[in-house]
């Protein structure tokens, strides 16, 4: 019989800990029988029961704790969690000590075991379990050791026989849920069919391979360089040599509310919208208000550089994987996905094939047509040959890079230029209120990393 295995943890104290054990752990006992979070619980479904019923089926519980564990207090009363009864750690260590299974108090980072003068009666006993230290400099070795501690006792966790070689050209992929695959295994560029979600209510991702590209624009490309001469020259040989992921499409408005509803992140201010003759600033517009219908399918737009930051930044720390925004090299090599066209599609571009002005036709290919005046949901559109979806018009997206006149200076690993004015950015793709020659795949726009407009949102990537 495989053990099952419960990690309680408390977010405010140990959620970047909780996702590296439970990425130790997945390793080496099957994925559904180690729960961690209570994102896994169904909506409208009674949590109580759900934990209580998970703890009874599990062999052992792993009580993550931290220096914070036991003083994180609930605003409403003031009074530290531990003391309300409905608290989620509570429920699920005073569960599995009624159950009088093994109880380990993970200690982290130097963390003391709590005092039990402090711990209400049904979680006292937790401070004679006897308990594993974990630090973050030896994190792997210690959580090796708690692994190997735990194999003896058969009846709390079997671990499975060694696997087979790796599938061939394939990455190992941990996450809460897959698509296309069912052992971890994504084979890069095939992301029409593989995907991956690190969050109940976060981007879906694909995995591109390692590879070299020509970033940049040749001379021959009709309406290179539109707005600023030398903006796509000299051309440049980027190498990726590390597989990465890459969001299938921008971040849509559900994913962001998510974040805000999390957090309660600020957007006031207002944002710039296209009135048909310019691009004016609207006090009212927001990225919930945007100047036109949306849903949670829909990118989100009325963003700027700071609040994909912040984004970002949150989805690492509730996932505890590495999140960015892209560098402008890993934008332009995942939209070109191996083409060397102006569009990944070919030469020419019609609104049948994007969304931006209709009304406005391509030098090198292609006819008018629609002209949508607003967003599009992110995943219209044909996908490219990686899986992406909208990387030409819809919505801006905001890459890391600062801004410069030129491509001279980008580095050759596909990494982000960081030295210059940080408070100007480069923007990509184009949006659904572009010309044609701004959706091609080495066009570079910038702006002050402070501006929101409607036409601007950002897509994100994440390293292994």
């Amino acid at each position: 019989m495989v053990g099952k295995v419960f990690i309680s943890y408390r977010r405010d104290d140990s959620r970047y800990q909780a996702r590296m054990v439970y990425a130790a752990f997945t390793q080496v006992v099957p994925r559904e029988h180690v729960f961690m979070d209570i994102d896994s619980i169904p909506l409208g479904a009674d949590f109580r029961k759900i934990l209580r019923g998970w703890v009874d089926q599990c062999d052992v519980l792993l009580a993550l704790i931290g220096p914070t564990w036991a003083s994180v207090t609930d605003p409403r009363s003031g009074q530290p969690r531990l003391m309300n009864p409905a608290d989620f750690v509570r429920i699920e260590i005073a569960e599995a000590l009624a159950r009088d299974i093994p109880v380990v108090p993970v200690l982290l980072d130097g963390a003391p075991m709590p005092d039990p003068a402090k711990l209400p009666d049904d979680l006292k006993d937790l401070v004679y379990r006897h308990a594993e230290f974990v630090k973050f400099e030896n994190f792997d070795d210690d959580v090796a050791r708690l692994i190997r501690k735990l194999r003896p006792a058969p009846a709390q966790l079997v671990v499975p026989a060694p696997a087979s070689a790796p599938p061939k050209d394939r990455i190992k992929v941990d996450a809460l849920t897959t698509h296309g695959v069912s052992d971890g295994w994504f084979k890069p560029g095939a992301g029409k069919t593989e995907w991956f979600k690190d969050h109940a209510h976060g981007p879906e991702m694909v995995v591109v391979p390692t590879g070299s590209f020509t970033m940049g624009s040749p001379e021959s490309e009709p309406e290179r360089e539109p707005w600023l001469k030398g903006s796509e020259s000299p051309q440049r040989q980027i190498t990726f040599r590390k597989p990465f992921a890459v969001g299938r499409h921008a971040v849509t408005r559900g994913q962001f509310a998510a974040f805000f509803n999390n957090t309660g992140y600020k957007t006031e201010g207002g944002a710039f919208g296209w009135t048909g003759t310019e691009w004016k600033h609207d006090p009212k517009y927001s990225w919930r208000n945007p100047g036109f219908a949306q849903d949670d399918s829909h990118p989100v737009v009325c963003v700027n550089w700071d609040d994909a930051k912040a984004y970002v930044q949150w989805l690492s720390e509730q996932t505890g994987t590495p999140y960015k925004l892209l560098s402008e090299a890993e934008w332009e090599y995942v939209t070109r996905a191996g083409t060397t066209t102006p569009f990944w599609w070919g030469s020419a571009i019609t609104p049948k094939q994007a969304n931006y002005d209709g009304n406005f036709t391509y030098a090198g290919g292609g006819s008018k047509g629609e002209y949508r005046q607003a967003t599009a949901p992110a995943g219209s559109f044909d996908a490219n040959p990686w899986g992406l979806f909208n990387v030409h018009g819809n919505v801006w997206e905001w890459c890391e890079d600062v801004w410069h006149d030129s491509l001279n200076g980008i580095p050759e690993d596909g990494a982000p230029r960081m030295e210059g004015d940080p408070s100007r950015r480069v923007l990509r793709g184009g949006s659904w209120g572009s010309i044609p020659q701004y959706l091609r795949s080495a066009y570079r726009g910038g702006s002050s990393s402070g501006d929101r407009g409607n036409g601007i949102g950002f897509r994100v990537g994440r390293t292994f």
